[in-house]
C-alpha cells in the first residue's frame, strides 16, 4: 500500500516580531555594532531556532557553503541587505511616516526571491510519496522573514516601529504600551542609561556654573 509522507520545511512561525528578532541580530554596545550572526553556521542557527530551516535543510546548506565559501559570501550579503532594509524603512517611518518607495521596491524584490511551490514525489525505494517545497531554501528564509515585515506594515500599526532612543542600542521595537509614547526598547536598560546619561549631564553643568559663579565673585572682591 503507498503511503503519504510529508517532509517538507516548516512553516516559519506565526510571530509579528519576526521581522525585529532579526533586525536586531546587529545589535550595539556603546554605540559599537555586534553581528549576532556573522558567518554561515551563526545565521543557519538563527534560521532554525526561528523555524525557517529543516534540520536537514540546515545540514545541506552548511555543507554547501562550506564546499564554495563564495556561495557563503553571496548569502550572507542577502541576508545582511535585507537586514539593512528593515533598519531602514523603521528609520524611514519614525522620520517621514511612512517607508520611501526605494525601500518597498527592495523589500518585494526579497519576497519574489522567496516564490517556491510544493511537488508530489515518490520516495526511494518506490514504498511511498513524499510532498517537498520546490525553490531555495535559504530565499524562502528570506522572504518569510520579509514577509511577516511586509504584513506589520499593510496589517498592523507602522507608526508603532520605534528605532530606540539610545544611540548606544537602535535596537528596533513595536510599541504597544497604550500611550504609544515609548523611546526605548528596554526601560530597565536603555531607559536608565538615558536617565543616568541626563543625571550626570545636569550635574556637570551644575558643577561648571558654580565654578563659573565662584570665578566671578572672587574677580569682584579683588576690584
Amino acid at each position: 500500500m503507498m503511503v503519504l509522507k510529508h517532509d517538507q520545511d516548516p512553516e516559519p512561525r506565526d510571530s509579528e516580531e519576526l521581522f525585529v528578532d532579526f533586525a536586531n541580530t546587529l545589535s550595539h554596545t556603546r554605540g559599537e555594532p555586534r553581528d549576532e550572526v556573522p558567518d554561515a553556521d551563526a545565521l543557519l542557527g538563527w534560521l532554525r531556532d526561528h523555524g525557517l530551516i529543516s534540520a536537514r535543510g540546515r545540514a545541506t546548506e552548511a555543507a554547501r557553503m562550506r564546499r564554495h565559501p563564495e556561495e557563503e559570501a553571496r548569502r550572507m550579503e542577502r541576508f545582511r541587505r535585507l537586514r539593512s532594509v528593515l533598519h531602514q524603512v523603521a528609520a524611514e517611518l519614525g522620520r517621514d511616516g511612512e517607508p520611501s518607495s526605494e525601500s518597498v521596491t527592495q523589500l518585494n524584490h526579497i519576497l519574489r526571491h522567496g516564490l517556491h511551490y510544493h511537488q508530489l514525489r515518490r520516495g526511494e525505494g518506490g514504498a511511498q510519496y513524499e510532498v517537498s517545497q520546490v525553490g531555495d531554501r535559504l530565499d524562502q528564509a528570506r522572504a518569510a522573514i520579509a514577509g511577516s515585515f511586509a504584513h506589520f506594515l499593510a496589517d498592523d500599526a507602522p507608526d508603532r516601529l520605534r528605532v530606540c532612543a539610545n544611540d548606544g542600542c537602535r535596537w528596533i521595537f513595536v510599541d504597544r504600551s497604550p500611550t504609544g509614547r515609548r523611546r526605548w526598547c528596554d526601560m530597565r536598560t536603555c531607559g536608565n542609561q538615558a536617565k543616568v546619561a541626563r543625571h550626570r549631564a545636569r550635574a556637570k553643568a551644575s558643577a561648571g556654573a558654580g565654578v563659573q559663579e565662584s570665578g566671578v565673585s572672587a574677580a569682584a572682591g579683588r576690584d
